[in-house]
């Protein structure tokens, strides 16, 4: 028989679950990159995330950000780390930093717009042949960039940069190797250091020299568009030979 309408106890509701504290639990798919980004800067970003990911577990220790990010040109300071700590991570507890996560650091940094870093770093590595971006350029071939393009350098005030540059552990003599990465970040964090005004080739002037890189690789790229047209056209005259002489046949 069926149980009587009234009889017997009603089941017990569960407790209430606890309540959320923190910020809501990550997305199970991790966000795309900025849309500022090219495919290439993509690349660039994922690599030297990958370069510092030594337990292959997708993820990069907190203290490895600010190194990767002056790879990148930038010269971060300790109230910016801790804003891009702040503002893109779960919590304080976190010790690791996530692709996306580190995506989004570049984007904030590349935003605030208040260093030329980035642009003076690329500058050196276009003037210095450093194609591989290793931070580190031939002093006598980046000499030979400067003293030709844009204002050009004298010999005395290259010999002045030279002295503050070993003085600055930035030249090695021996080698011949001129650390630029680690020039820009002494020449932003201890100006007080060096000669004032009119030394300010020292500087070497960010947007100029950053404009210098530009005009030199828009240059060279053109050089380069124009050596591909060549050798297409000369490819096509070989083809249009051929068929000509009966070895092709005819499109």
């Amino acid at each position: 028989m069926p149980p009587k309408k009234g009889k017997g106890k009603e089941p017990p509701k569960p407790p209430p679950g606890p309540k959320q504290i923190g910020p809501p639990p990550k997305p199970k798919k991790p966000p795309p990159p900025p849309a500022c980004f090219s495919n290439e800067d993509i690349m660039r970003f994922k690599e030297m995330f990958k370069a510092h990911d030594e337990e292959n577990i997708d993820k990069i220790p907190l203290e490895a950000i600010p190194l990767m990010l002056r790879k990148l040109g930038f010269n971060p300071k300790g109230a910016e780390i801790r804003t891009l700590f702040a503002q893109f991570l779960e919590d304080e507890y976190v010790d690791t930093v996530e692709l996306h996560e580190w995506f989004f650091m570049i984007e904030a940094k590349m935003n605030w717009g208040d260093d030329f870093e980035l642009a003076v770093t690329k500058a050196f590595a276009c003037l210095g042949h450093d194609d591989e971006e290793t931070g580190t350029v031939d002093f006598l071939a980046l000499k030979e960039e400067l003293m030709t393009w844009g204002e050009p350098l004298s010999e005395l005030e290259f010999m002045d940069w030279t002295k503050l540059a070993m003085k600055d552990k930035t030249y090695n003599p021996e080698d011949g190797m001129f650390s630029y990465v680690k020039f820009i970040e002494n020449m932003n964090n201890k100006d007080v250091r060096y000669v004032k005004e009119p030394i300010n080739f020292f500087k070497l002037d960010q947007k100029t020299l950053a404009e210098m890189a530009m005009k030199k690789a828009q240059e060279e790229k053109e050089e380069q568009e124009r050596k591909e047209a060549e050798k297409k056209a000369k490819e096509e005259a070989k083809r249009l030979k051929m068929i000509a002489d009966g070895l092709l046949p005819p499109d």
